[in-house]
Order: structure tokens, then sequence, then C-alpha cells
């Protein structure tokens, strides 16, 4: 049977280090509004900045696969805000809930990935679409709403997202080690993309606090397939000291 605790390490390939990369295209509904925008800045670790638009991306994804006889599903959700750093504005994301728990650890360790436990749901009947998020029995995110419009399909675009990697300290104060800022480049390729017509309700929830970036005004809501490719670089160190309060939050349960 051999020891299930020991195995040998290969040298991850370059394709293997992309993370997400090769699925085909899997559904999703998203939301893009704008908040206030003090309330971003102020959850912006340094050296991230408030981006030109107070922007605001929450979406819950269906990923659904079978390889031969293989299936692996799992329900993902993202909380994001717009945010700057060195000229290029991408997304932050403050929250990616899974109801997957063996894909929470690793996402969290190796790529900073703010991954927590959830209950996730992304229905459609027809043209009605419904996806909700819940943790501790609240559900505090939930969109509603029909399909309206087919709308053309863009162009495989290009797209950042700002994550960050850190151990916190063994003593209870601090890093063991300073906490590097990861920048993950993503090239997005839509299939379909359809106009929903709909409404975003946000709950409080004390371990997922979305009602802290009020909805101002909605942007879209849309239901789309896609694919892409990914790939996650160490951008390098940042001010452990600055840092420390925005990462709380990470291991809030």
């Amino acid at each position: 049977m051999g020891n299930r605790w020991v195995r040998s390490i290969e040298k991850s390939s370059e394709a293997e280090s992309n993370v997400g990369s090769g699925l085909p295209p899997i559904p999703s509904l998203e939301v893009v509004y704008l908040t206030d925008p003090a309330r971003l800045a102020e959850v912006l670790p340094p050296p991230l900045t408030p981006p030109a638009q107070p922007r605001v991306h929450v979406r819950v994804t269906d990923i659904d696969l079978h390889f031969g006889e293989y299936h692996y599903k799992e329900l993902v959700g993202y909380f994001a805000v717009d945010a700057v750093y060195d000229g290029v504005t991408g997304e932050y994301p403050l929250l990616i809930p899974i109801d997957l728990e063996s894909a929470i650890s690793i996402s969290r360790e190796k790529h900073g990935e703010p991954k927590k436990l959830a209950s996730l749901e992304l229905t459609r009947d027809g043209d009605h679409v419904e996806g909700r998020i819940a943790r501790n029995g609240v559900t505090f995110v939930e969109i509603v709403g029909d399909v309206t419009e087919t709308l053309p399909v863009p162009e495989p675009y290009p797209a950042t997202q700002w994550w960050f990697k850190f151990l916190p300290a063994v003593s209870g104060s601090g890093f063991d080690g300073d906490p590097l800022l990861v920048r993950f480049d993503q090239v997005r390729t839509p299939v379909t993309v359809e106009r929903v017509e709909g409404k975003l309700v946000l709950r409080d929830e004390p371990t997922a606090p979305v009602v802290d970036l009020p909805v101002l005004e909605t942007v879209s809501i849309t239901y789309t397939t896609r694919s892409s490719a990914n790939k996650a670089s160490v951008v390098g160190p940042v001010d452990p000291v600055a840092f420390e309060p925005y990462a709380f939050s990470r291991y809030d349960h």
C-alpha cells in the first residue's frame, strides 16, 4: 500500500504553475456595481491604491467537469473591488467563497487566494437565473433575475487580480516572513454573454461583511460562459506592519 503521508515531488512544469488554466468554458452569474469610494479605499492594503471608479465585482460560478469516469464539481463565489498597483488596475478579491473544502488551504498557502468554506448555488430555469452564497446560516449574497438579451461576444481580453500571500506568526502577532503581493494575470475568453434584468441583495454576515461596501449603482448583471488562461507570479514583499490589519479577515471563520 505504501506510505500515503509521503510522496515524491516532481518539479512543476510551466503549464502546471498556471492556476485554473485549461478548463472548458464554465457558466457564471456576475454583477458589477459602484460603491462608496471612501469605503472601497478603506479595504485596500498598501501598496494597493484606489481606482478611478469604485467598482465591485460579485459572481457565482459553477465548475462541473467530467473527465471520463472522473467527476469534479465545485461552486465558487467571488467578491472583489477594483484596485491599482504600479499603474495597473486589477481586481482585489476580499473573499472567494467555495464549497470544496480540499481547495481552501492549498489556495491560501500556495497563491494567497482568500478562500473560505461556504454554501453556494447557481441555477438556471429557462431564462430565470439565481445565485446565492451563504455562511453560518446567512445568505449574504443573492442574485436573482431573468435573461433579457443575448449580447455580442467580446474578443478575448486581459484581466489582473491582486492577492496577498502570508503566514501568520507562531507568536500570535505579525508574520513569519514578510507578506507577498501576488499578481494573477488572466486572458478571459467569453463564449456566451447574456444581459440579466434582476437584483443583487447583500446581507450582513460577520465573517463576510459584504454590506460594508453598499450598492450605490448597478453597472451590469450578466450570465456568461467563458474560459481563461491564467498565471500567478510574485510581485514582491509588502510592509508587514501596514498589511497586518487587513490579514485577520482571511482567517476569521
